[in-house]
């Protein structure tokens, strides 16, 4: 009669399932610097989401990423949680999608909090000081945010054109109706 023999180490793990787990922690840690450093809008995330995602780590591509915005921007709720969501659904399934929800919104849900918390302790005079240098850097963050993105979408003559003419007519009528307006006279 034969015996097997029972070995008490366990089987070793396969490599894939730490691989997955090693890469999803690192784009966690992506997250949080995203989440701490990237204010200004979604189009100031967008900017900062090529630099780091898809340049620096290449968790997706370019067009992934301009495709996976525009989803998200068609969806009501706000764009660029809906969109590193769904990269972190992509790369992770739920589990990862979850985490990096709350990875992301945890910095911004914090701030705002104890700046709100703390606002009413202030001098009113001391908060209109402060609060007059928000509207030029965020400005700033929007402009290069544009410009990055630009880089990245625009490559023809005719797509250079119809956005300076778009920005134009939206900057000089700024009325409700331009806008669809102008993204039909774009389609």
């Amino acid at each position: 009669m034969e015996t097997e023999e029972v070995s008490l180490v366990p089987p070793p793990r396969r490599s894939g399932n730490r691989t997955k787990r090693v890469r999803g922690i690192i784009f966690l840690k992506d997250v949080a610097v995203l989440a701490l450093t990237s204010f200004g809008g979604p189009q100031a995330h967008l900017a900062m989401m090529f630099r780091l995602l898809v340049d620096k780590r290449r968790y997706l591509t370019s067009a992934e990423l301009v495709e996976l915005t525009a989803l998200c921007q068609i969806v009501p709720g706000p764009s660029s949680t809906q969109t590193i969501t769904a990269i972190g659904f992509r790369l992770g399934g739920p589990n990862l999608a979850y985490l990096t929800l709350l990875v992301w919104m945890t910095p911004a849900v914090t701030f705002m909090t104890v700046f709100a918390l703390s606002i009413s302790y202030l001098d009113p005079s001391l908060v209109a000081r402060l609060v007059q240098f928000v509207q030029p850097i965020a400005i700033g963050f929007v402009a290069y945010s544009a410009y990055k993105i630009a880089e990245k979408v625009i490559h023809t003559k005719t797509s250079v054109a119809l956005m300076v003419s778009g920005a134009m007519l939206a900057y000089s009528f700024q009325l409700p109706a331009v806008l669809p307006l102008l993204l039909l006279a774009g389609g």
